[in-house]
């Protein structure tokens, strides 16, 4: 992960926009008004640094204010601990948080019912487990022996003891703010007409004639 790739500069890293897109060197962070489209702080890291890194440091000129904005974020920011820090200091966010991904097809924990209020898990089957938690908060719903007789256990992840789901420690903000963004029309409005704004800034900020590749410098 920390690899040194250069020899005349050590501070430079791999990248990665995707599996497939790759890159090397450094990444730039801003942070920008999405009605002015003002660029109004900017922080350069190592390309190996995970954008949710630096959200506390591009919001640090708020500690204190009252009259705080609205943060829009694309679902590299939609980490619970991120966001609780973000609840914390009083900010309201429109982010998307990353929805669990299906593998081969399968059942994902997106298509389990999460009951954070009764701590429950629900899955497909309509089997419903409570959740044990551990002393951290976080914890896990075992479905155990319920999976060894269920009709439809090809469409679920194999495991030898039976279906898990993991639960995060605020599993209640990550199942609130997917909530939010598959049923409520007026948040992925609001979603995509401000958040690309800031790739758009993006963009011009590493054209060529505004310097922004020589950042760091």
């Amino acid at each position: 992960k920390d690899r040194v790739i250069s020899t005349v500069d050590d501070e430079a890293r791999h990248g990665h926009k995707s599996k497939s897109r790759l890159f090397d060197g450094f990444k730039a962070h801003i942070r920008s008004d999405p009605d002015g489209e003002f660029i109004d702080d900017l922080i350069v890291t190592p390309a190996n640094v995970a954008d949710g890194d630096v959200l506390t440091d591009l919001l640090d000129d708020y500690d204190g204010v009252d009259d705080k904005p609205t943060i829009y974020a694309d679902a590299g920011y939609g980490a619970a601990d991120l966001l609780e820090d973000l609840d914390d200091a009083g900010f309201d966010y429109v982010i998307k948080v990353p929805s669990p991904t299906r593998r081969a097809g399968r059942w994902s924990k997106g298509d389990f019912d999460v009951d954070t209020d009764n701590n429950t898990v629900t899955c497909p089957a309509a089997v419903t487990v409570d959740i044990a938690y551990r002393p951290d908060g976080s914890g896990i719903a075992a479905f155990g022996d319920a999976c060894g007789g269920c009709d439809q256990a090809d469409q679920c992840p194999t495991s030898a003891g039976g279906r898990t789901v993991a639960i995060h420690r605020r599993e209640d903000i990550l199942q609130t703010e997917r909530h939010k963004q598959t049923t409520d029309p007026a948040w992925a409005a609001d979603y995509t007409a401000t958040r690309p704004k800031v790739e758009r800034k993006l963009a011009h900020l590493i054209r060529k004639p505004w310097g922004g590749r020589q950042a760091r410098r």
